[in-house]
């Protein structure tokens, strides 16, 4: 019954999509060959995907390592750790991920989000390019415009209108902006820094050269405030009012969830992501079909609950491995597991810059760990 609902679901997204065929495939490795050709669509959710062939409509993947080396003619919407995209793509792409390289050529536009982000010289973009991350490396081609805010921004290619970037009031790199002599920029430059630009003698920039700074707000440290002492303490509070009726209700089903989060580790991620994105998509769809509208208000409290409950999970598997590991005569402690492993769980998402993050892994983590549940 539960895999039927799943099914009825993801054919709700994916059939007012695209009227063509489309495939799904999943599990821990996905291998599209070269002399493959897929018409329509392609879903594909896994630990390692690797795609050779073509596919005539869009790539929709999640997965631990991503790898396009074939021919997409429509769009390229792909989350992962690592993402290696080395083939030629019709439409847009859309990526979302730690590590990314861009290898290949792609008619329109790029949203490109990671930690490390770089375009390699044969690369090209046809239109437009936003970058959001840490490092990025611009040393193909940008048909028109790029634009975003990262931490260092080092161009090296071509771009055939302006450039438009923000590095933040705090920034730690000497020179946040670095134009090579290599560069040409066929525009304007304009970028929001506490820091100078260096640019090289050889860059050709067409347009005009803007430096805007930063306004710099002094704001009181969270560590110093009552308040937000207080949100953090009833946080913890609530989650383990919730984990606690959490075991008592499903203590057997909280077991095989959090087992299976921590033997796919990938896989948990990856289809944490998916659930993450296309669950607003169908929801959205159902609004539509105005008879859909009742069964889009569960499908959104129970989307809720799940995110909800993917951070107690996380920390629920915390403290089962903690006792596994440190506390053998305690371990089957279900209780005390889930007290020691929120306990934890919240300080570290408590914590500064790297706090939130933390915590959207955990979500993500955790919503994938129910999904292969009601899989099985």
């Amino acid at each position: 019954m539960k895999k039927t609902i799943l099914t009825a679901c993801f054919m709700l997204l994916v059939l007012p999509l695209t009227a063509s065929a489309y495939s799904l495939k999943k599990g821990d490795s996905v291998y599209v060959p070269k002399d493959e050709v897929i018409e329509g669509n392609l879903y594909a959710v896994g630990s390692t995907l690797t795609i050779e062939g073509k596919i005539t409509g869009d790539v929709i993947c999640a997965g631990q390592s991503i790898n396009i080396n074939g021919e997409v003619t429509g769009d390229v919407i792909c989350a992962g750790q690592s993402i290696n995209i080395n083939g030629q793509i019709g439409g847009n792409l859309r990526l979302a991920g730690n590590s990314i390289n861009f290898n290949g050529q792609t008619a329109r536009n790029g949203i490109i989000m990671g930690a490390t982000i770089v375009t390699a010289a044969s690369s090209t973009i046809g239109w437009d390019l936003l970058i959001l991350g840490n490092v990025f490396e611009l040393r193909g081609d940008v048909g028109r415009d790029l634009y975003g805010s990262a931490g260092k921004v080092n161009i090296a290619g071509q771009i055939g209108k302006n450039l438009d970037l923000n590095f933040g009031a705090q920034n730690d790199y000497a020179n946040p902006l670095t134009i090579a002599d290599t560069a040409k920029i066929n525009g304007d430059v304009k970028y929001k820094s506490a820091k100078d630009a260096a640019i090289g003698a050889g860059a050709i920039i067409k347009g005009k050269t803007i430096h805007n700074f930063p306004t710099v707000v002094a704001r009181k440290s969270n560590l110093a405030d009552l308040g937000w002492w207080w949100g953090k303490l009833i946080s913890l509070f609530s989650a383990l009012v919730i984990g606690l009726v959490l075991i008592s209700f499903w203590r057997e089903q909280i077991i095989k969830i959090t087992d299976l989060m921590l033997k796919k580790i990938g896989p948990s991620l990856g289809w944490g992501i998916l659930a993450l994105l296309l669950t607003p998509l169908i929801v959205i769809i159902l609004l539509i079909t105005i008879i859909g509208i009742p069964l889009s208000l569960i499908l959104l409290a129970l989307w809720l609950i799940a995110m909800y409950a993917g951070k107690i999970l996380a920390g629920i598997l915390i403290g089962r491995s903690l006792l596994n590991n440190y506390w053998s005569k305690q371990k089957d402690s279900l209780i005390l597991a889930m007290i020691i492993g929120i306990a934890i769980a919240y300080l570290i998402f408590a914590l500064p810059i790297i706090g939130p993050f933390i915590a959207l892994l955990a979500v993500l983590w955790g919503l994938g760990g129910i999904f292969l549940a009601l899989k099985k």
